[in-house]
């Protein structure tokens, strides 16, 4: 691969620089400057930071191999070629400038319209790496395929599609997982207790799941190569229903009803294989009465007697611990989001982990510009 010097300190550095002080992130913290190199493939320029050469390296194989497959599936080859931003950790990947908004822990990469860059960390996991690359590789190619791969050519050609956030989402899980576990247990929580939304309301976290459970059952369906034919439907229609209409007969809608029936009709006989936890546990925690919206990574000490876990009943998100036989809240043992100390909790891996002896706990926390225990 060609290997080749940017001259640059920040991802601001690619755009003029009016542009720099406008558009990208002019008012996020930064706790170094980035010296950019980067790698050549048959279609993506790769940078990375000094240092990094040999995770671009890995993430160009990948990406071809991806593009490969993307291509494959949706009967498309990009007219342009996508530049890929390597970050060596979440935190480093926060700093960016290629897009304005925070990047909380969750936000595994980003793909930006405006030049079509993808920008991902690589957070220690090769196999969430190389799901993450699939996945913001299948936005790009939508991109290039439908809107020629940067604001300008929307302008130019007055390219009024707008894909709803499900049918974005949705389809680069797909692309990149097929059907998993997580999304299947999420999809017979979602059926079982009522609250799968139609297609069109698919939004949040439910525009990932639920929008993968869609191209899931049009693939199902339809067979795979469907998936295809509606793309390029809906390219020459320039309508997101139009090309349904046109490459399966159905109309969102109508399309959304049978896609519920058919989760209905899968989920629904396992209310009668399984015991309702109510019947054989007690339940320790209820965000409808606690005033939050998460009540996540617990952690049972050694002796039984306590649990650890974050939750953002206080607003903010905090470490709590908790008695185990009747619930109640012994100690706010971390205040979190309110100092540098503990500016953020991680939520999906704090690794939070008791002593022994139960006397102390353990877990990452950002704290400036690097995660600490």
């Amino acid at each position: 691969m060609k290997h080749i010097l940017v001259i640059a300190f920040l991802l601001g550095g690619f755009l003029p620089a009016s542009a720099q002080q406008t558009i990208f992130g002019k008012n996020k913290v930064q706790y170094k400057d980035f010296h950019w190199f980067y790698v050549q493939s048959s279609h993506f320029d790769v940078y990375f930071n000094q240092g990094g050469e040999s995770l671009a390296d890995f993430t160009a194989s990948i990406a071809e191999s991806s593009y490969n497959s993307i291509s494959k599936s949706f009967r498309y080859q990009i007219t342009n070629r996508i530049p890929v931003v390597v970050y060596d950790s979440h935190n480093e990947f926060q700093q960016t400038n290629v897009v304005n908004s925070y990047l909380e822990e969750g936000i595994g990469g980003v793909t930006e319209l405006f030049k079509n860059r993808v920008v991902i960390p690589f957070e220690g996991d090769y196999k969430k790496f190389r799901h993450v690359i699939h996945h913001e590789l299948v936005h790009a190619v939508i991109n290039d395929m439908f809107y020629g791969g940067s604001i300008q050519s929307i302008i130019a050609n007055n390219i009024t599609l707008q894909l709803p956030l499900w049918f974005n989402e949705g389809i680069a899980e797909y692309e990149s997982l097929q059907w998993d576990t997580n999304s299947d247990m999420f999809m017979r929580d979602a059926t079982i207790h009522e609250y799968l939304a139609p297609i069109d309301f698919l939004n949040g976290y439910f525009a990932y799941r639920g929008g993968q459970a869609v191209w899931n059952y049009i693939a199902t369906k339809y067979g795979e190569q469907k998936i295809a034919d509606i793309l390029a439907r809906i390219k020459g229609t320039r309508s997101v229903d139009g090309g349904f209409r046109s490459a399966i007969g159905l109309s969102v809608n109508e399309l959304s009803e049978r896609w519920q029936k058919e989760q209905k009709v899968q989920y629904w006989p396992d209310i009668a294989k399984r015991e309702d936890p109510a019947d054989y546990a007690h339940r320790l925690t209820d965000h409808t009465k606690d005033g939050g919206f998460y009540n996540t990574s617990p952690r049972i000490s050694p002796q039984g007697d306590r649990i650890a876990f974050i939750s953002n009943r206080d607003d903010y998100f905090d470490v709590f611990v908790m008695n185990t036989i009747d619930g109640s809240i012994q100690q706010k043992l971390v205040k979190g989001q309110r100092t540098p100390d503990f500016e953020e909790l991680h939520l999906i891996t704090p690794g939070m982990a008791w002593s022994p002896d139960g006397r102390r706990l353990a877990l990452a926390a950002k704290s400036g510009d690097k995660d600490a225990i």
